[in-house]
């Protein structure tokens, strides 16, 4: 939330009005738990099998498996643009692409690296917001991928910041009544809701793994760019068309 608009000539990332006095920043993306379920659709067939058989989750399953790979992944780096994406690129034709494959990797090393792209893109949005609003002083994680105590850790040493759980994963939902109670009357602003937000824990970030990370987003941010110019050929194959 912001006191005024804060925007640029870049246009990365959303900022529109609230109230009279209050702007909100932040940036969409396209491609977060649709990841885990495509590495799930294409990669795990035995593990949905276990799972109707006993009862569990096919997506711990996979997740089993990429605890045992070091961040990083062994070098293979994973650009989540399976649907396309939104900030902070704005476009279409973007496409996933696994870099770095070789005979050593395996299954988990895609999962990991995998769980790994979905949260680079998180940090791009976020170096978009912070270009903009400065750094943050606290991060929070809600939604289907905060169940995932390994993508919570993933998030805490990308970013270099603790991460911290709300005891309910669907946060939109309870902003959303807020937001009805604060037009209501029934409480006194928006920020009061902080004191109504029940906490289950605190993800501490890894330095090590920090570091590793940061070295690879330099590789990671230059890729877009680089695969760019093709995308839009790729996007005009698989709609059946050729590029002029």
């Amino acid at each position: 939330m912001a006191s005024k608009p804060e925007t640029d000539e870049l246009q990365e990332i959303f900022c529109y009005g609230v109230t009279e006095n209050l702007w909100i920043m932040g940036g969409p993306t396209n491609n977060g738990g649709i990841v885990f379920q495509w590495l799930k659709d294409v990669l795990g067939e035995k593990e949905v099998e276990q799972a109707l058989a006993n009862g569990t989750s096919a997506y711990d399953l996979l997740t089993n498996h990429a605890k045992g790979v070091k961040p990083g992944a062994e070098g293979l780096l994973f650009l989540p643009f399976l649907n396309g994406e939104r900030a902070p690129y704005w476009d279409a034709n973007a496409r996933g692409s696994f870099i770095g494959l070789t005979l050593s990797h395996k299954k988990e090393h895609m999962i990991r690296a995998g769980l790994e792209g979905v949260i680079f893109s998180m940090y791009s949005i976020g170096q978009a917001l912070e270009r903009l609003a400065g750094e943050p002083t606290q991060i929070f994680a809600s939604g289907g991928f905060a169940r995932s105590p390994l993508w919570l850790q993933i998030v805490a040493d990308m970013f270099g910041q603790d991460v911290h759980v709300p005891v309910s994963h669907q946060s939109s939902a309870w902003g959303a009544a807020w937001f009805g109670l604060y037009a209501l009357g029934e409480v006194p602003s928006l920020s009061a809701i902080k004191e109504h937000i029940p906490m289950s824990s605190t993800i501490v970030p890894n330095a090590n793994h920090h570091a590793l990370y940061q070295e690879l987003y330099q590789t990671y941010s230059e890729l877009y760019f680089s695969l760019k110019p093709h995308f839009q050929t790729l996007a005009a194959f698989q709609r059946g068309s050729s590029v002029k």
